[in-house]
């Protein structure tokens, strides 16, 4: 066996000086290496020699003369049989391992397991623990945390690895404890009874464990047995009762967050809503290089409630890192406690279940906490983006925290809601170039895609995987759709819509020569041939609410439809609160309504919004365009619960007895499962809001430049998307019957001041999809009088 350990420990050390040739190691780690594999080869030639020595009390005395005088048995003894391990080993280490018995083996394994354990206990103290401690120190430094020391650093991210690990931490501290008690006592041993140190752990960890000690063995083993087994009692004791005071004393922080967060370039969420759930789970998939992994929501709920509300909800939060606080967001002290000073971004999002104003007078008061906090205010190197409910605090808010502070309000989705209804699919559109998922807004130097210099109508031929949308200029103002003679500069920004950035590649020359192209098919210009606008319609809200959309839809349908138009209100709330909350939207937009009135208002108890013959009492047949409302109020799965059940109705009644009707109203829902359900039921024209400004709000926290389009394309003054047929923009040209998206960009270059951003196809059921940014743009098509195109074109 001591042959066999040498010959071992020589091609050991042999493999080990190979790799080691390829990555120096620093000279103490050879020393301690050189001094380890020398103790290694010594004490495994003493412990084995030890081990085969007989003792004087053990040897067998000498037979006597009247028992070598009796007669042999005529049987034959059994044979010794060989230990399995040798049977195994034998055909491939030879005769080496032939005379080993089951004694000797132990030896060998003892030897082997008690070197390992001691080899990991020295690494774990001279390698893994000073490396963690310098990758922390580093991490710290580099997130430049100001006004906390690294010692809070530490503390604070232990004590999360301790909250979040549970057993498994308190495991990880256990072993680290006792390997550490284990370790130092066998050297301990090893030294002072200049014997092996596996004789020493195995010594160890029976009186550690036993906590008794051998009264046969010598005093200086039983001083370090005592020792051993002193210090794995105070071990023990220590670990019980520190992990004991850290559970309760964390129990005791978790119920009131008031542990600081000490993280650098995080995202801090400033309260808890029903949008939460939707923004976690956008920012979830983002996929951005600069997208934090960590975001602290700060509520003033309790923090153990903060949490189990965001587990309630189901959410998905991927990969994130989720702590939760309990503070006021307008306290400075509660907004320091959350990082707010040394965060990336900072995110205030509406609070549906308060009245718009004063939801509006909460984000007050929390954007002047932050610019008060400091010269420069918080957060220092970031940004904030703000949910707004009333358009017209929109520019206030801006200038209240200049040049940190983005601002989105919802209100411009009550005309999308309008133009959606009278153009089903503009909707899902809007939905499919907002968020992670798809096509996003990006932007590159003019000089980087080969444009400088051009004019903004021959960017679309320049662009291959990519539809150029707009320019952010060197001032940093935005000019969305701008116009056609606009001479692109070098230090532009092109605005694009692309799939990732790794679309964004220069051309070396263009998919189609634009002005010879031109001058082939001559000019034209646009004229739609159903415009949609100055009707005189007859309109049904449904659910109507002071926090609805109810209000925005009636301002949009003034603006959009012709005089003489009247609506009706189906709803849960009185006359004189429906007539209130009119009169109130009407000042907060300075404006009454001039070409829509409000013919009749059906109250009805809430518990009977979806009984059938409440429904049958309103002309259905007479609707031209009916708005289906989500009252959040009710909770997500209650208010799509009684969206559905009044869809049923009312397209029941409408088959009964206007079976010629056509009902393709405009639903409102809260969940991707009532949009799956009423897909069943034959409506496809439906709209998640707070799913939408989820996702706005989590592209504007990611990238400010998402700010400067859904701004634009959400105002009231800006651009807006629609959907054109192509034959109003071909003038005296026949409709192709082929054609490529280049050619269609050419087309709408050449009639409008427009920006065509993709088009419909027809899948293989032979259903109408929209496809934004078609990625072979020189591919050819069929086109039909049916299909059409998607635009961004100014209001």
């Amino acid at each position: 066996p001591s042959r066999l350990f040498v010959q071992k420990g020589g091609a050991d050390r042999a493999r080990a000086s190979r790799a080691g040739a390829s990555r120096p190691a620093p000279l103490a780690m050879k020393m301690v290496r050189g001094l380890l594999i020398a103790c290694f080869v010594a004490q495994a030639r003493g412990l084995v020699a030890r081990e085969h020595e007989t003792p004087q009390a053990l040897q067998v005395p000498a037979p006597s003369p009247e028992a070598a005088t009796k007669v042999a048995p005529t049987y034959a003894p059994a044979p010794v049989k060989m230990p399995l391990i040798t049977r195994i080993l034998e055909p491939l280490l030879g005769k080496q391992v032939a005379g080993m018995d089951q004694h000797g083996w132990w030896v060998v394994m003892r030897t082997a397991i008690g070197w390992a354990v001691l080899l990991y206990g020295i690494w774990m103290w001279t390698w893994w623990l000073p490396s963690l401690y310098f990758r922390m120190h580093d991490a710290y430094q580099k997130e430049n945390i100001d006004g906390r020391t690294f010692k809070q650093y530490l503390t604070y991210h232990f004590n999360y690895w301790m909250a979040s690990g549970g057993i498994s931490a308190m495991f990880q501290l256990l072993v680290i404890g006792i390997l550490t008690l284990l370790t130092l006592g066998a050297f301990i041993y090893a030294i002072m009874m200049q014997d092996s140190p596996v004789r020493g752990l195995w010594l160890c960890t029976v009186w550690a464990s036993a906590a008794s000690v051998d009264p046969a063995v010598t005093a200086m083993e039983g001083g370090v047995g005592m020792i051993a087994t002193f210090g794995g009692l105070v071990l023990l004791a220590v670990l019980l009762t520190t992990i004991s005071d850290f559970f309760a004393e964390q129990q005791r922080k978790s119920n009131e967050g008031r542990d600081p967060i000490v993280e650098g370039g995080h995202l801090v969420l400033l309260g808890l809503s029903s949008q939460t759930k939707q923004f976690l789970e956008e920012l979830a998939i983002c996929e951005a290089s600069s997208a934090p992994t960590t975001v602290a929501i700060l509520h003033t709920l309790p923090k153990s409630e903060i949490e189990q509300e965001i587990k309630r909800q189901n959410t998905n939060t991927g990969d994130l890192k989720i702590v939760c606080r309990s503070g006021l967001p307008s306290s400075a002290s509660d907004l320091w406690k959350v990082g707010a000073d040394v965060c990336s971004r900072i995110v205030i999002l509406d609070e549906p279940a308060l009245p718009r104003d004063e939801a509006d007078a909460i984000t007050f008061g929390t954007l002047l906490t932050l610019r008060g906090q400091g010269a420069c205010g918080w957060p220092h190197g970031g940004h904030i983006a703000v949910q707004c409910c009333l358009g017209k605090n929109v520019t206030f808010m801006n200038d209240l925290y200049p040049g940190k502070t983005f601002v989105l309000s919802g209100e411009r989705l009550g005309r999308l809601m309008v133009q959606s209804a009278q153009d089903q699919g503009l909707c899902p559109i809007f939905n499919a170039i907002i968020g992670f998922e798809g096509d996003e807004f990006y932007s590159a130097s003019a000089e980087s895609l080969n444009l400088a210099g051009k004019l903004f109508q021959e960017a679309p031929f320049w662009c291959e995987q990519t539809v150029p949308i707009g320019i952010r200029d060197s001032g940093g103002a935005y000019h969305i759709n701008p116009e056609k003679s606009y001479e692109i500069k070098e230090d532009d920004e092109v605005i694009l819509l692309a799939e990732d950035d790794d679309a964004l590649q220069p051309l070396s020359k263009p998919l189609m020569d634009f002005e010879a192209w031109k001058m082939k098919f001559g000019s034209a210009t646009f004229e739609e041939s159903d415009p949609n606008d100055n009707e005189v319609v007859q309109v049904l809200i449904c659910n109507f609410t002071e926090r609805g959309y109810g209000c925005a839809i009636l301002l949009a349908l003034d603006e959009m439809c012709g005089a003489g138009s009247e609506c009706d209100i189906y709803c849960s709330l009185s006359e004189d609160e429906v007539i209130s909350i009119i009169k109130n939207a009407e000042e907060e937009a300075d404006r009454t309504l001039k070409n829509i009135k409000v013919r009749k208002i059906f109250t009805v108890p809430q518990h009977q919004m979806t009984s059938r013959h409440k429904i049958n009492v309103m002309p259905l047949q007479d609707y031209d365009f009916n708005f289906v409302l989500a009252d959040a109020a009710l909770g997500f799965q209650k208010a799509d619960e009684q969206t559905v059940a009044m869809i049923i109705q009312m397209k029941s009644l409408i088959q009964e007895s206007f079976p010629e009707h056509k009902f393709e109203p405009l639903v409102e829902v809260c969940t991707p499962n009532a949009t799956l359900q009423l897909e069943l039921c034959g409506i496809q024209n439906t709209i998640n809001t707070i799913s939408m400004m989820s996702k706005a709000m989590a592209l504007v926290a990611i990238d400010t430049l998402a700010h400067g389009v859904l701004s634009d394309l959400l105002s009231a003054t800006g651009n807006n998307m629609d959907i054109m047929y192509l034959k109003d923009y071909l003038g005296t040209q026949p409709l192709p019957q082929q054609i490529t998206f280049v050619e269609i960009a050419a087309i709408v270059n050449r009639a409008a001041q427009q920006v065509v951003i993709g088009w419909s196809e027809s899948n293989e059921q032979g259903e109408k999809v929209w496809v934004v940014n078609p990625k072979n743009k020189l591919l050819p098509r069929p086109w039909s009088a049916e299909d059409k195109i998607v635009v961004i074109k100014d209001v």
